[in-house]
């Protein structure tokens, strides 16, 4: 196809027009304010924050606490309480550390300005490390060693806190003085920061303004006036009273359940590919050690493959959907880059029509979006980047890559207890679950089941309802020839081919929904769809592998996928109350259900190690009541109730039930 201009690609949060004064203290052009005191920064933020909100007494013998705070800035605060945590932590404890900042420094700056105090250098260190780019959303960062999980959402205050979902124990009331940046400090916004606080949860800020004080009180805070720091006479410590107006419940019908860690002793995950492995992860990195069922063994259903091609999806419009794929990329390549595997080789998206180079246009058009990121190249551009002769555009991931996914899976089982046995009947009991075997016998008990076993999923009684389908995939791994071993990063079409590795390409793969009647037809390795691979490259590849021939081998697997393609993670509703919840006559609203002790983290087709991750880390997260790791809106995305919830909206709930139900 012919070249055409190259749009560029949409702005970042808008900055907060840093400057350095000539004490090389950071100053915001933006808001004509300091970031931190000129007297002692370091020491105001433990005076107004970590002493007015009672820490560390407030934390001491808790196995999880959070804190929330409206402003990050330069990561002060955040250092800060990392360190009085680190010397206070009580055994096994968990931090939560919910940030909010619309005009995000970059991690350089954020270590320029923490120089100030030495003593913070390891924390601002790991700190500079982890950071993420300045794009709108939330970014999940784990401190495992320390336990510390910090959560900066980047944003406007009331539309991040709006969408937040959780429980606050201490907030931190930072940014800029009201009178330098009032939005900060709107009722709105106030609002939701007593919409989020725990009954009893305090509250501290620098100011004592009297229009703060006032609307504080009005949300259901009990206000006090205390000393200040240095030249600041007044500041504010405050307490979430119980039962008051502002105590308003989570954002959904949801209830929010709560559980100790440390009385969460049995949990059972069903599945050891890339959506068990993330589960295992995240609850271990909770103190919490699940036991692993699967009767093949880790890596050997569809997530073996010896690659996996993670690049983002790329969505033209806006959506609760988009952002959550957009999140879910983000989440997935950090972790991946602090783990065994990960070759960020980087992908281009082959551009071969006006239709896909408009849609990569409009995903541009979205700050939150990785295409936004990414580089719009023209053939020429494409050509260079890739190093072979492409006849088209391109939109270049330079984040994206190449997983060893076995060493990625096995490296995040480590060692959790597996037992290898097909888990066939999970039974409900009067203190949990028995797991049975395919012959019925007792294979295991547990409080909390998670079904994470691929397309297996759909062999279950309380999952016959979810419309999960086998999607059958083949990779062809291609011998390398001398003009393939001049490609330089992945190439992505409707299908992809890898740079060279271990002397072959991966080269891939079907997507075949036919469903064929047959055992071998999930794992049998066909030649037909060896030649498929083949004939659906673009023309301009034809060069790069030889037709197929007995030098190629491959490998097949059943993939597990949604009607919708997004994936399934959240708890699986009873039956009887799914069926008598939608079948009530009175409207066609959203239905919800309590997040319940078996949940399911599955459907993910051909994208789960770009959503499992970060769909497990949520799934998680609401187990323990924890804040999400995303905005409430993207976290129900996924929610397995959907389906029911569509055909109840459109007045064919009946058809959907008696069609899908499973009834004794």
């Amino acid at each position: 196809m012919s070249d055409r201009p190259i749009e560029t690609p949409a702005e970042g949060p808008i900055s907060a027009n840093l400057a350095w004064k000539e004490d090389h203290a950071p100053f915001s052009g933006r808001f004509g304010d300091v970031y931190f005191s000129a007297e002692d920064g370091l020491a105001e933020t433990r005076h107004v924050f970590l002493e007015g909100n009672g820490l560390p007494s407030a934390w001491a013998g808790k196995t999880d606490f959070t804190i929330a705070e409206t402003g990050f800035g330069t990561g002060l605060n955040f250092c800060a309480a990392v360190q009085l945590w680190l010397e206070t932590r009580p055994r096994d404890g968990l931090l939560h550390y919910v940030s909010v900042e619309g005009f995000p420094l970059s991690a350089d700056e954020c270590f320029r300005a923490l120089a100030h105090w030495p003593e913070l250098d390891s924390i601002a260190s790991a700190l500079r490390d982890r950071y993420p780019d300045p794009v709108p959303g939330m970014h999940r960062i784990h401190f495992q060693d320390w336990g510390v999980v910090l959560t900066l959402a980047i944003g406007e205050a009331g539309v991040v806190l709006s969408g937040l979902h959780g429980r606050i124990d201490a907030w931190f009331l930072d940014g800029f003085a009201p009178s330098k940046n009032p939005e900060m400090w709107r009722d709105e916004v106030l609002s939701e920061v007593a919409r989020l606080a725990v009954p009893g949860g305090s509250l501290a800020t620098f100011t004592a303004a009297g229009a703060v004080r006032r609307s504080l009180a009005a949300q259901g805070f009990e206000i006090r006036k205390v000393p200040g720091f240095g030249r600041k006479r007044e500041m504010v410590v405050a307490r979430k009273v119980p039962d008051s107006p502002g105590s308003r419940g989570p954002l959904s019908a949801r209830a929010v359940t709560i559980r100790e860690r440390s009385r969460l002793d049995r949990v059972a995950i069903v599945g050891g590919g890339i959506a068990g492995a993330s589960l295992i992860r995240a609850l271990r990195r909770r103190g919490m050690d699940p036991v692993l069922y699967d009767g093949a063994g880790p890596c050997a259903g569809a997530s073996g493959n010896a690659y996996a091609l993670v690049t983002p999806r790329m969505d033209a419009g806006d959506s609760a959907v988009a952002r959550f794929f957009a999140a879910a990329y983000r989440y997935a390549i950090a972790q991946y880059g602090e783990g065994a595997g990960w070759d960020p080789c980087g992908v281009l998206v082959m551009l071969e029509d006006e239709e896909t180079l408009v849609r990569a246009g409009k995903a541009q058009g979205f700050a939150w979006q990785p295409a936004a990121s990414g580089s719009l190249l023209d053939r020429a551009q494409a050509s260079l980047q890739t190093g072979i002769e492409l006849d088209c555009p391109g939109l270049f991931y330079r984040s994206a890559g190449l997983l060893q996914t076995t060493r990625l899976i096995r490296d995040w089982i480590g060692s959790t207890t597996i037992i290898e046995t097909d888990i066939d009947r999970i039974s409900r009991t009067a203190h949990g679950y028995s797991l049975l075997d395919s012959n019925g016998g007792l294979a295991g008990e547990a409080d909390v089941v998670i079904l994470a076993a691929g397309d297996g999923n759909r062999r279950f009684a309380d999952t016959h309802w979810i419309p999960l389908s086998p999607v059958r995939g083949q990779l062809s791994e291609v011998p390398a020839t001398v003009a393939g071993r001049s490609l330089k990063c992945a190439l992505s079409w409707s299908g992809y081919l890898s740079p060279v590795r271990d002397g072959r390409h991966m080269l891939g793969a079907t997507n075949d929904r036919s469903n064929k009647i047959g055992e071998d037809w999930g794992w049998a390795v066909l030649e037909e769809d060896h030649r498929h691979n083949h004939e659906n490259m673009p023309e301009c590849l034809a060069h790069i592998v030889d037709k197929p021939n007995a030098s190629w081998s491959g490998r097949a697997r059943l993939r597990s996928a949604t009607p919708d393609r997004v994936p399934l993670f959240g708890a699986v509703p009873d039956v009887a109350a799914l069926a008598n919840a939608f079948r009530n006559p009175a409207g066609r609203g959203y239905v919800t259900f309590p997040d319940g002790d078996l949940l399911i983290l599955g459907g993910l087709g051909s994208r789960g190690f770009v959503t499992a991750p970060l769909a497990a880390e949520l799934l998680v997260a609401r187990l323990l009541g924890e804040v999400w790791p995303v905005e409430e809106s993207l976290g129900i995305t996924g929610d397995p109730a959907r389906f029911a919830s569509r055909a109840h909206r459109h007045a064919r709930i009946d058809e959907f039930l008696g069609s899908r139900v499973w009834r004794e």
